[in-house]
């Protein structure tokens, strides 16, 4: 005997396929107001204690069956209809899959022959099916399509020969014809997403009002606020710091201090800003959920598990992985301050994240994929084996094409309006090489909604990651393909070779990437052949590609901007024109081990990184003792780029390994340190002065003045402001140690363990210091 995949590549094939139905009954003892009843919960006083039988279904014109077992196998399926989830790139959640069974119905037969009710009388009269649905409730009942290959001795493995497909009874209907329709449903359906929210909202309410300064409020006690973080109550967040008389009608919440910052524990983040306010007894006191360094696998787990679904259907391991490689450093750290559709926050999460989420019938199990331009082929499918010849359809999705896509972030408070103006902080990220009248006229936008999940780095990876894959228009293939060979399953990134994609030369494409997105099985008298829909998959940039960078660049990630591959790769990225800033204005990021990078600057980018503060000047206090306190240190200069452990070469000027970009032309110039400043006079009783703030892109802020009490004297002079270009304090200095001492010069390359080369260097275009290449 063989199993499924062993009879796969069979040449000749006969299919046939075996529904299985597991419904609950009583075994034994069933009695029905004193006489015999039916054998299940709805048609026995005995209480269920948890059996079921399955009953089998099979095709009108399958080959002769055994039991199984000891359970008849019922000749009886008419037809099979299959409607498959299909993967919605960009939208995060798939849809749903279903299944449409029609029956034959027949007499002389009974679904609990052994049930003490069913006399030889009850087996003759009525039909099976109509007796089925009379003593059972079907919804929601485990169902399973099994399909089956005959093999080539013309044996069958009824036990281990099957592929099988897992879905939930929906309903059993009668039609006019006297057929009837077993409806089945996705797994996740069972849980109807789209009828709950989550956080679940418990109840809870004030026992008393409270005014805007109270720290222990008075709740129901019918809510278990053991576990809270936070609480609701109308506009204002309110941290918990304990709870008394837990579930008891003189229940206490203690508070923190009211207003200001709401912060988490782990991750030290500023979970939202909050008002304080007075409250009137009977307000909602919402339990908040806490996201606190929560991984998005571990944060949707909760929320499906929380919403009902069996924790036996998410592969922990698997979905650990996936967020691992593809959002190796990004975590969610947010209050949940009030109940949403979870549908609708699930979906956000994974658009947020770029990932898929589906329902696998086969394997049965949730899956969680990544969307990403980096993920590799596992499969090549050509057009006469893999794919049927000339069953190709090739449609245009252009509402999925973006050169340019947007998302504002940062809601500094979680209870304001979802309006734009509620956020901070936006990223943008856009693709202009493809824009001009020989290409893309215009840039298409993609906006995504405005969000509290993503900090500034996930949120450049979502706008990258999205422009990265669909810059082009991606289209949509459908085809078909034979059983034999269906090697890929939906979620996959394949190779395609298809008769219908040509070359400019007119030879056959061979190297679309694409993401199989649905496949369908289709149930014919001829056997069982798959509609398949892939996506195409625009490839990520491969070795020698070129990343162009255009604009300013504050405190960027080559890493995100490179769409965060999982491999080593080669990539070059172009900063044209422009400048930088920030602490660090430029660092490599998280690239895995082996990968190497090349850095030309043309168009005159100016490389630059914020420059240290100045120091303040000391103070001085008359009182009854006469006190002087010492000057502050100037501040350090900030960071041009930092390898980060990444293999670098630097083209500052001449020749470069470009066709595009044949010519360098830029300039990484170190800030400077603040000076230090100045001590106050303990004789004349006068405050020191500040030290000068240093030059760099973000020049420093002069130090403020030293100031005094009693009969003391304020500094004179205010430190004086950095300058951007270099007419002050210059670029790659120490400060100066006034009384103070001055802040350390910037760097303009830090290697951290890299091989850094440059190239085309001039004093005038590299200011390495405190670099790492003097």
């Amino acid at each position: 005997m063989a199993t499924f995949e062993a009879t796969r590549s069979q040449r000749v094939q006969q299919h046939f396929e075996i529904i299985e139905i597991d419904l609950p009954v009583i075994n034994g003892t069933c009695t029905l107001g004193g006489a015999g009843g039916y054998g299940t919960p709805l048609f026995c006083d005995q209480a269920w204690a948890g059996d079921y039988k399955t009953y089998y279904f099979t095709n009108t014109d399958a080959p002769v069956l055994p039991s199984i077992n000891g359970e008849p196998v019922w000749r009886c399926v008419k037809s099979i209809s299959e409607t498959s989830a299909k993967l919605k790139p960009g939208e995060g959640l798939a849809s749903r899959s279903s299944a449409k069974i029609t029956l034959i119905d027949f007499d002389g037969q009974d679904p609990n022959p052994t049930a003490p009710g069913v006399t030889s009388a009850v087996k003759k009269q009525g039909t099976f099916f109509g007796k089925l649905d009379a003593r059972q409730i079907l919804a929601d009942k485990a169902a399973r399509i099994k399909l089956y290959r005959v093999e080539t001795d013309g044996s069958i493995d009824i036990a281990n020969g099957a592929q099988t497909r897992h879905f939930l009874i929906d309903s059993l209907s009668r039609s006019s014809s006297g057929d009837w329709s077993l409806s089945f449903k996705d797994v996740l359906s069972s849980v109807n997403l789209d009828e709950k929210t989550w956080p679940e909202e418990t109840g809870g309410f004030l026992r008393q009002d409270i005014d805007n300064n109270q720290l222990t409020i008075e709740v129901d006690g019918d809510t278990d606020y053991s576990s809270a973080f936070a609480v609701r109550i109308g506009e204002e967040i309110l941290k918990v710091s304990s709870v008394t008389n837990n579930l008891t009608p003189t229940a206490e919440l203690v508070i923190t201090s009211r207003g200001g910052a709401v912060v988490a524990p782990t991750s030290s983040e500023v979970l939202t800003h909050t008002h304080s306010e007075e409250h009137s007894a009977g307000d909602e006191v919402f339990i908040c959920g806490l996201s606190d360094d929560e991984t998005l696998d571990d944060l949707i787990t909760r929320i499906l598990t929380d919403s009902g679904i069996d924790s036996s259907l998410i592969p922990s391991t698997d979905w650990a992985a996936e967020v691992a490689e593809w959002h190796s450093t990004d975590k969610i750290n947010t209050l949940h301050v009030e109940a949403i559709d979870t549908n609708e926050v699930i979906a956000k999460l994974l658009t947020n994240f770029l990932m898929d989420l589906w329902y696998s019938p086969v394997d049965n199990e949730i899956k969680l994929s990544a969307i990403s331009v980096w993920k590799q082929s596992t499969s090549t499918l050509a057009e006469g084996k893999e794919i049927n010849a000339h069953s190709v359809k090739k449609t245009a999705q252009e509402k999925l094409r973006a050169s340019r896509a947007m998302i504002l972030y940062d809601k500094k408070n979680l209870t304001d309006s979802d309006d734009s103006f509620s956020y901070a902080k936006a990223s943008r990220f856009s693709d202009n090489s493809i824009i001009s009248d020989a290409l893309y006229p215009k840039h298409k936008d993609k906006e995504f909604d405005n969000t509290q999940y993503l900090n500034k780095d996930a949120a450049d990876l979502l706008t990258q990651r999205y422009v990265s894959r669909f810059k082009y228009t991606p289209f949509l293939r459908e085809f078909e393909t034979d059983e034999r060979y269906l090697n890929f399953a939906m979620g996959d990134v394949v190779d395609i070779t298809s008769l219908s994609d040509q070359n400019a030369d007119g030879s056959l494409s061979n190297d679309i990437r694409a993401q199989i997105v649905s496949v369908n099985p289709k149930y014919s008298k001829s056997g069982r052949y798959y509609n398949v829909k892939a996506l195409t998959y625009e490839a990520a940039f491969t070795t020698g590609s070129e990343i162009l960078l255009t604009g300013n660049l504050g405190s960027v990630n080559l890493y995100t901007l490179g769409g965060a591959p999982s491999q080593a790769v080669d990539l070059t990225f172009i900063l044209d024109g422009g400048y930088s800033e920030g602490a660090t204005a430029i660092r490599a990021g998280n690239f895995a081990t082996g990968s190497k990078l090349t850095i030309i600057m043309v168009n005159g980018f100016d490389g630059q990184a914020n420059a240290g503060n100045g120091g303040v000047g000391g103070a001085v206090i008359v009182e009854d003792v006469t006190y002087t306190f010492p000057p502050g240190n100037g501040l350090a200069g900030g960071t041009v780029f930092d390898c980060q452990g990444v293999d670098c070469d630097f083209y500052f000027s001449g020749t470069t390994p470009s066709t595009a970009y044949p010519t360098a032309d830029g300039y990484i110039r170190a800030p400077s340190g603040g000076d230090g400043g100045f001590s106050a006079n303990l004789y004349t009783l006068t405050a020191g002065d500040g030290g000068r703030g240093a030059d760099g892109r973000t020049p420093g802020t002069g130090g403020r003045s030293g100031y005094s009490t009693g009969a003391g004297t304020t500094g004179a002079n205010n430190g004086v402001n950095g300058q951007i270009d270099g007419s002050g304090s210059g670029w790659g200095n120490d400060g100066v140690a006034n009384d103070a001492l001055g802040g350390a010069k910037g760097s303009g390359i830090i290697n951290s363990g890299a091989t850094v080369n440059l190239f085309g260097t001039t004093a005038a275009r590299y200011i390495n210091g405190n670099g790492d290449h003097p």
